[in-house]
């Protein structure tokens, strides 16, 4: 199962990460448009601090080996538009919540409060029964208690706190890689 314990000070917090969303060359469609991205989303690393234990939870998907199957498939397909097919459909894919729900199935520590942050934008409401995220309503969450914040939402510089880990030999993947695609979210308890 990838997770891997850390400690507190192996996670990475700055408020510019929260403005990355929006630069000259790039607005993430998300921003001002859900309660679980910025601008809204509050920056949490007085809150993070507050908790006891920390496990770095990933997903790993051979993106290598799907490029080689599609374009097998589609021999005219160019690698960069299987890479930017791939990129749209992991925004639905359940595999980092599979590895969460493995991890909190296995867990045997005792808590009183947990703060779970995964990547991307909430995905509670993104199906055809909700309707999509109430925020451009001007309603109020639906969830709030089961809203998904991500890690850089909230502030955390994901790839700086990878790459801390892989130097202090914490995580043994290969990240940034030409071959996998990760996904990362993070568990506190207290």
């Amino acid at each position: 199962m990838p997770a891997v314990e850390i400690k507190y000070e192996d996670i990475y917090f700055d408020p510019k990460v929260q403005t990355l969303c929006v630069t000259t060359s790039f607005t993430c469609p998300n921003y001002n448009h859900s309660h679980s991205c910025p601008p809204v989303a509050p920056y949490l690393e007085e809150e993070v601090s507050k908790y006891k234990k920390f496990f770095l939870i990933y997903s790993q998907f051979d993106l290598e080996n799907h490029i080689k199957e599609v374009k097998a498939k589609h021999p005219k397909r160019s690698e960069y538009r299987i890479k930017l097919a791939f990129q749209m459909k992991s925004l639905f894919r359940e595999d980092l919540d599979e590895e969460f729900n493995k991890f909190l199935e296995s867990f045997n520590g005792e808590y009183k409060e947990r703060l779970l942050l995964y990547d991307g934008t909430c995905r509670i409401c993104l199906n055809k029964e909700e309707g999509g995220c109430t925020f451009d309503d001007g309603k109020p969450c639906r969830y709030p208690n089961r809203r998904k914040y991500s890690m850089e939402a909230v502030g955390i510089e994901v790839i700086r706190s990878i790459h801390q880990l892989q130097k202090t030999n914490k995580i043994h993947i290969e990240y940034p890689s030409n071959k996998y695609s990760y996904r990362f979210g993070l568990a506190c308890f207290k």
